[in-house]
């Protein structure tokens, strides 16, 4: 590829935004090429917006993966969540409106919609999940994509047109004297929002959902209170907080057996990211207030 004069160098935020479970994380993931976001098949994982950076020849994105919409659960996530949601679009210079083409169109499509319609600078339509031939509700969106300023097809599980995408968004974003975050500051780990303290403890969590599964407790948080590295290996203390005792058994469940599965999943992840042993202890407690100060 030709080296890029300066003039032609783009760089620009990018809200991802779409219904809950329409594949957002998981193609952020894999536009960066890191695990930036957890991943679960269960709807509405992402509480907060958190940023990720690409970079190459052409320019830098910025990618804020947005929450998708909460209905009638926890009034106080709800709120902050829809905030989130509000302010990315606001400061966003492009939205990619994702959505998972094997559901059909719904209540929460529409709401998304209408905050999209209102954005005023470009905005590219993603259709995702292409690798799910059956059901295709394609057409039920299609008759809006003449709104959008490109249309792009992606499986963002198989990684099937994510170059192409790209380079729609390096398209559409606005030209730029430099870079808006210094590339080296995330060599090893892509996204200025993500302490250690706080990748380990959505890693825990992203665990915990996996393992719970149907009877995940979406009021559920972890915390991690302290992280010691030795020379050998790391030592990790954290805390899974939920609103009530009836949660707290769940998430431990009958001798610990829930506990321990969530634990074991969460530490050989972090040893395969930090390539050292792991010690993780884990605790469930019981706090109903934690959701205010989420």
């Amino acid at each position: 590829m030709a080296q890029k004069t300066p003039n032609q160098f783009r760089a620009g935020q990018v809200a991802v935004v779409g219904r809950p479970n329409a594949g957002k994380s998981t193609l952020i993931n894999a536009l960066v090429g890191q695990k930036v976001s957890i991943v679960t098949p269960r709807p509405q994982t992402t509480r907060e917006t958190l940023r990720a950076v690409y970079w190459d020849e052409r320019g830098q994105i910025i990618f804020w993966d947005t929450p998708g919409l909460f209905h009638r659960r926890a009034p106080f996530l709800n709120k902050k969540i829809n905030t989130s949601l509000k302010q990315s679009l606001e400061m966003a210079d492009l939205a990619l409106y994702v959505i998972d083409q094997s559901r059909p169109r719904g209540p929460e499509e529409n709401i998304i919609l209408g905050r999209v319609r209102q954005f005023p600078k470009p905005k590219i339509l993603v259709f995702n999940k292409i690798d799910i031939k059956e059901p295709n509700y394609r057409y039920q969106y299609e008759v809006f994509s003449d709104e959008f300023s490109a249309t792009v097809a992606v499986s963002a599980l198989q990684g099937t047109h994510l170059e192409t995408l790209r380079e729609q968004i390096f398209l559409h974003l606005p030209l730029a004297a430099t870079p808006l975050f210094d590339p080296q500051q995330f060599q090893s780990q892509k996204s200025p929002d993500l302490s250690p303290e706080k990748f380990i403890a959505e890693i825990i969590r992203e665990k915990a959902f996996l393992t719970l599964r149907q009877e995940v407790p979406y009021i559920l948080t972890v915390k991690i209170n302290q992280i010691k590295e030795e020379e050998k290996m790391f030592r990790i203390e954290g805390e899974i907080l939920v609103i009530n005792d009836r949660y707290r058994k769940m998430v431990i469940g009958k001798n610990g057996t829930t506990l321990k599965q969530i634990g074991t999943l969460a530490r050989k992840e972090i040893e395969l990211i930090t390539n050292k042993k792991v010690f993780l202890h884990l605790i469930v407690q019981t706090d109903p207030h934690w959701p205010e100060h989420f």
